[in-house]
């Protein structure tokens, strides 16, 4: 799973004996809640994640993104 449109195949994934190298496009959200659950969540996992979140306009603090010292 992968926020990038330029996914062609074999480049977010290797190509296997069993499988071509595929991925899925989805949006920031949905890759980051797939990451911390393990799979890709349900309508309803997803809607819960982000319930208050104005994700057209949400910016984290920078003082969250920032590591002291650098």
């Amino acid at each position: 799973m992968a926020t990038s449109t330029r996914l062609f195949q074999g480049r977010v994934v290797e190509d296997s004996e069993r499988k071509k190298g595929e991925s899925l496009l989805a949006s920031t959200p949905v890759v980051v809640l797939s990451a911390i659950i393990g799979r890709i969540p349900s309508i309803e996992e997803y809607k819960t994640a982000v319930e208050g979140i104005d994700l057209t306009t949400f910016v984290p603090s920078i003082k969250e993104l920032v590591t002291v010292g650098h």
